[in-house]
């Protein structure tokens, strides 16, 4: 549990990012996705951004391409694959951590 207050600690995006990652993948839990879908309007404030979802929020103020969330998918279905071909498990929290850290956090 402290990691993951760490890994937010001065750094609010990385949650949003995070979520973003998870639920396009499809491992986002329930209670995040209520959340984040029930909390439209305060991203949007926050971000000050426009978008009909907290998605669209996050990719507009990522200024992500239309095709972002796609994108994630394919990485991991590769990402998938290749855990599979090596034996191992995929762990889609992990990995999601290791994405948005190599494309968002410097």
């Amino acid at each position: 549990m402290a990691e993951t207050i760490d890994r937010y600690a001065g750094a609010p995006m990385v949650r949003f990012l995070d979520a973003y990652v998870l639920d396009a993948i499809g491992a986002l839990d329930d209670a995040t996705r209520a959340t984040m879908a029930g909390n439209v309007a305060r991203i949007r404030q926050a971000l000050r951004v426009d978008g009909e979802t907290w998605q669209d929020v996050v990719e507009t103020a990522m200024a992500m391409p239309d095709d972002a969330a796609e994108g994630v998918r394919t990485s991991w279905a590769m990402f998938v694959d290749e855990c599979f071909r090596t034996g191992q498990t995929p762990d889609a929290l992990a990995w999601s951590h290791a994405l948005v850290d190599a494309r968002f956090r410097s």
